[in-house]
């Protein structure tokens, strides 16, 4: 609660109102003082971190082109706050996988047999497409392009970069 409205209702409450009104505007240009401050002291990466953390407050994410960012403290996304968790984000068409505390990877979830998309599970190490039941791996090398027919090889990997708790997707990489 900001310090103006938090006196203005204890002095209501106490019954001191009209001695209040130059405690009260006293606290606010403190205040705006502060916040002034503090946007001054901030650096450009922190105002365009705040600025993404604004972008993606209702739904969890952020499209800009062909880069996605990600709040992973929504609770559309709150799962790849741990490790070996995924999500399935239909919506963008790409698999999210918290790797490591440092690391998640932005996969394609169009599967390689017949592009399903939507029928996923993910264990040791590869995903499993619950379609016809192949597996594909997460990492580099042969990589199984979407609906190729292919019965093995690795996802389609985009770049993945986490600054704090918002991930960016690189759908151009």
């Amino acid at each position: 609660m900001k310090r103006a409205l938090f006196i203005r209702k204890v002095l209501v409450f106490l019954g001191i109102t009209s001695s209040s009104t130059l405690l009260i505007s006293s606290c606010e240009t403190e205040e705006n003082e502060d916040v002034l401050n503090l946007e001054k002291e901030l650096t450009e990466e922190e105002k365009a971190y705040l600025d993404l953390k604004e972008k993606t407050s209702e739904n969890g994410f952020f499209l800009d082109g062909k880069l996605l960012y990600i709040d992973i403290t929504n609770d559309l996304y709150s799962k790849l706050q741990n490790t070996g968790e995924f999500i399935n984000d239909t919506d963008h068409y790409v698999l999210l996988l918290r790797k490591t505390d440092d690391t998640v990877l932005a996969l394609s979830n169009c599967c390689p047999h017949l592009g399903t998309s939507n029928s996923w599970s993910y264990s040791k190490g590869s995903f499993r497409c619950a379609t016809h039941g192949n597996s594909y791996g997460t990492g580099t090398g042969f990589e199984a392009n979407c609906s190729s027919n292919s019965t093995s090889g690795n996802l389609k990997q985009y770049t993945a970069l986490l600054n704090q708790d918002i991930l960016t997707v690189d759908f151009d990489s």
